[in-house]
């Protein structure tokens, strides 16, 4: 199983894979399949494939057009087309879509779909007459939904034996054997590669003892790398490895049939920040947590969270079945309770719009994916947040700063009459509660000078610039971390090497996402991600671990858009944008800080809200509606909880160094620095 992210990598000692008594082929395999239906060696068969099987070929490659052509091309191959036009939100669901396809691609051949069965207890009383036309049929599914579908139903099918049918209301599983798939690919760190240095040691699974050792040759132009495994169990698979650089990514796997490989390494941009990065921090080693055919299964169940069967036909509201693997993904991965259920008012729930007042918070989160994946990053129960607003003749307004998609109709930072937004809450599948300001907080706000920094700053685009990096306040503790053991986190070695690939690949998004906003922390303009490495350790001292941990300042302007004109202006998602607002109408006071560093829970978690209005204190049709929630939950299908409600004081610098991830432990969304003012 290997990947070339570049032509001048190579692996040059790529050989067949024997884990059976007798070296057994894919190819081989199905024969044997098709022709005897004996039920034992069937299932031996498999089991030999499917520790044998590999997903070999590369996702896309980088050809002579660069990183961005390999890219357009890969997606068009999959029928899903990109252009400069596509906005962000349409090039995100393009992206899922395409990755969706081609992992359930690599899942279609027979080993890896008798993997995935097997997994879940399947692999007993299989009728193989049956199974081998069912498995045909997944091998000729033409799309992800089908292939999912029909893989799901296939082995609830023959497994009747071990487990009856799963019924209405029984507990939703992902596809593979793993209870935690969702980003089950992200790859702990191991090491890094020295060229010319010591030889790098790690332990892994499969293999007990790995080497690996680089030089360069003596043109200093190629490196070759030495690696070798030993103590590798038989009955491992292997374990798969993405080794990368700044400007270069290559799979790999070390098994009992593959303990040594000779990989020579090319740089493509041959820059000064590229050499730099690779004789100082030199090739990056990550060890995947699961073997090839469970990746996949991790990477189509992750992506299927984003996926809605309807989506791009407005209004999208969020299928049954996506909402459902949300609410798994929620309860496992960001295990805060009380934990979403579904509602028995599954609509709007009827509060009378009189007593929601200017400077109101709303929460909202919507079962889409990229709502729960946020919450969960950032520790809120929320993906979105809007603000009340009422004008000289008393209508009522929700402000929000947000994206035009398959579900809401306007783009960038906007106002809409309550009634009508209510409405299109209700039709995009939106869980929003409502949170009163305490009075004394209420009677500070000058709504004459929120208004005025509204129309300042109406139809600015969603600030992008800033959407990652108000929440990375450490270098190690806001980078979230996946179950059992909450071991596995996203790091920065991550992104080190990812976001600047990515801005290969994509230059806008680059561009859009973290290029200007690091810039504007190290005083610099227009430097690649590469050369601000580079920078910061050269001329800052600083390791550039540190860069995204600088504090946002609210007085730094981006290039952006206005109502689609190129301008500058702030970067506001959409809880920076409430906290500019509340902080625009004098809530605040002369507090010293910037809101750029606000997350959705620092914005709810401000001890600011009317506690006579929570549990017995909401209106009787709260109370009815939600017996159990402390707010009012306006609309939505499921219930929506506010954690950490109500609970942390105002103080200057508040929220710039406050960690909400304890690697290896678990969520720690609400610290001691926090309830002393100190982070």
């Amino acid at each position: 199983f290997f990947f070339q992210a570049e032509d001048g990598i190579r692996d040059t000692s790529v050989t067949g894979v024997q884990t059976c008594a007798l070296p057994i082929s894919k190819a081989t395999v199905s024969v044997l399949y098709w022709v005897t239906k004996m039920r034992q060696f069937v299932l031996l068969a498999f089991a030999c494939a499917a520790s044998a099987a590999t997903l070999e070929g590369p996702m896309f490659q980088a050809s002579a057009g660069g990183w961005d052509t390999a890219f357009a091309d890969w997606m068009a191959e999959g029928g899903e087309r990109i252009s400069a036009a596509d906005q962000f939100h349409t090039l995100r669901l393009k992206v899922a879509k395409r990755v969706a396809s081609w992992a359930a691609d690599q899942l279609k051949d027979v080993p890896s779909i008798y993997r995935i069965m097997s997994w879940m207890g399947r692999a007993s009383g299989i009728d193989t007459v049956s199974l081998a036309e069912d498995l045909e049929k997944l091998g000729q599914s033409t799309t992800v939904d089908a292939f999912v579908k029909m893989a799901k139903a296939t082995a609830e099918r023959h497994n009747a034996v071990l487990r009856k049918e799963r019924k209405e209301g029984e507990p939703f599983h992902p596809l593979g054997e793993q209870p935690y798939p969702y980003w089950g690919f992200i790859p702990p760190t191991k090491g890094h590669i020295m060229p010319n240095g010591p030889a790098l040691s790690w332990e892994n699974k499969g293999c007990k003892k790995n080497t690996a050792q680089a030089v360069w040759n003596e043109e200093h132009t190629e490196i070759t790398i030495q690696f070798s495994a030993e103590e590798c169990s038989v009955l491992h698979t292997g374990d798969v490895y993405l080794l990368a650089t700044v400007d270069g990514l290559h799979f790999m796997k070390l098994s009992h049939t593959e303990s040594n490989h000779t990989l020579l390494w090319k740089a493509q941009r041959a820059t000064q920040a590229v050499d730099y990065d690779l004789n100082k921090k030199g090739i990056r080693v990550f060890a995947f947590l699961h073997d090839e055919v469970q990746l996949m299964v991790d990477l189509l169940d992750t992506v299927q969270m984003f996926l809605q069967p309807e989506a791009g036909k407005y209004p999208d509201y969020p299928d049954a079945k996506a909402m459902e693997e949300n609410i798994y993904f929620l309860t496992n991965y960001q295990q805060v309770k009380p934990f979403m259920t579904a509602r028995n008012n599954t609509g709007i729930t009827g509060v009378d719009p009189s007593l929601i007042q200017s400077g109101d918070f709303i929460g909202v989160i919507r079962l889409d994916g990229l709502d729960p994946m946020l919450g969960w990053a950032m520790g809120s129960t929320t993906g979105h947040t809007t603000i009340a607003l009422r004008d000289e003749n008393n209508e009522l307004f929700i402000c929000e700063s947000t994206t035009n998609s398959s579900y809401w109709p306007v783009n960038g930072i906007q106002h809409t009459p309550y009634n009508i937004w209510i409405e299109q809450a209700k039709a995009a599948g939106y869980n929003a509660v409502w949170a009163p300001l305490d009075p004394a907080y209420r009677a500070k706000l000058n709504t004459t000078a929120m208004w005025e920094f509204f129309r300042q700053n109406e139809g600015f685009q969603y600030g992008y610039h800033n959407m990652l990096w108000g929440w990375i306040d450490t270098v190690r503790n806001n980078y979230p971390c996946i179950p059992p053991d909450f071991s596995a986190c996203l790091e920065w070695e991550h992104i080190e090497v990812l976001f600047p690939i990515a801005s290969y690949i994509v230059p806008p998004v680059g561009q859009l996402l973290f290029e200007e906003a690091w810039n504007k922390r190290l005083g610099t303009s227009g430097l690649t991600a590469a050369e601000m490495y580079m920078y910061a350790e050269t001329q800052l001292n600083m390791t550039s671990d540190l860069i995204p941990t600088i504090v946002e300042d609210d007085a730094w302007r981006y290039n952006t858009t206005r109502y689609g004109v190129p301008t500058t202006g702030r970067a506001m998602v959409c809880c920076v944008f409430v906290c500019h607002m509340w902080k625009a109408g004098g809530l605040f006071g002369d507090t010293d800080f910037n809101c750029g560093e606000m997350t959705n829970l620092d914005d709810y978690d401000l001890n600011i809200f009317d506690k006579t209005k929570m549990n017995s204190g909401r209106p009787l049709v709260c109370q009815n509606s939600d017996p159990e929630n402390q707010n009012c939950q306006i609309v939505g299908p499921y219930t929506l909880n506010f954690n950490h409600y109500n609970e942390a004081p105002i103080y200057n610098h508040m929220a710039e160094k406050c960690p909400s991830w304890n690697p290896g432990v678990g969520p720690n969304y609400w610290g001691t620095g926090k309830q002393t003012g100190t982070c």
